[in-house]
């Protein structure tokens, strides 16, 4: 059999952010730089590269003498990310329903039946999975690169917050994941949109009103459990759906 070719720097990167935005990796987890090597099949200082590509994205934190470990999102800063996910995807949404194409509100309409079968069948992993899929897809479609940037790292910044803040059993779902019911609104209201029935701002307006629904939801204790299992386990590659 040849040999499976090494893991780059980007992929070792996607394998953390997929294991923050899935929950798998709980505020607070120690990220020790020996442990990660030996998972990844990679050097220290690799992993220390990537370690801090992470902690300028907020979702690790560093500290002399201590190393690294996922970052825990205080109150003031979860309001923070709410309030720019707010703006950023209000204008995301104003540039989507000038760009989609019937085939990208299939996209989303795939994106949230994935979710819900996700949801019945008490797939928490794939529930969140898809829930954060949902706005970067629709982040794409809007072309906004900048943006689009943005919103990637504030998606793995809402995963710690809703870790940290959800109910054990509030409206929102799993760990505080998006409703449904709030996508499929949403959808509804892109499709009007995009059909000249109904104006932009009314699905801009229904993305600020979901995001502050999800924010409002939360409580603001600090509710977060720590990893017990092994980072090997916790960092095999995710399922796809």
């Amino acid at each position: 059999m040849p040999e499976t070719p090494p893991l780059s720097d980007d992929d070792i990167h996607q394998r953390l952010t997929e294991a923050i935005v899935d929950q798998r990796l709980l505020p607070g987890t120690k990220l020790v730089e020996d442990r990660l090597g030996e998972a990844f099949g990679v050097s220290r200082t690799r992993i220390r590269q990537v370690l801090i590509r992470l902690a300028q994205e907020q979702v690790v934190t560093l500290q002399p003498n201590k190393g690294a470990s996922i970052a825990e999102p205080g109150v003031d800063e979860a309001h923070e990310v709410f309030e720019a996910r707010r703006v950023i995807e209000a204008v995301l949404v104003q540039h989507f329903v000038d760009r989609a194409t019937p085939a990208d509100l299939k996209a989303l309409a795939d994106c949230i039946a994935a979710e819900e079968a996700a949801r019945k069948a008490g797939d928490t992993a794939t529930v969140l999975r898809q829930s954060g899929r949902f706005h970067l897809l629709l982040a794409e479609t809007a072309g906004h690169r900048t943006f689009a940037t943005f919103l990637r790292k504030l998606v793995s910044r809402t995963s710690l917050i809703l870790m940290r803040y959800a109910p054990r059993h509030g409206a929102a779902g799993p760990r505080g994941g998006c409703r449904c019911e709030d996508h499929r609104g949403l959808l509804t209201a892109l499709r009007g949109a995009r059909s000249g029935r109904l104006p932009v701002a009314v699905a801009m307006q229904r993305m600020t009103d979901h995001l502050a629904h999800l924010e409002a939801s939360l409580c603001w204790e600090d509710n977060a459990q720590h990893a017990s299992r092994d980072l090997a386990t916790l960092l095999r590659p995710a399922t796809r759906r």
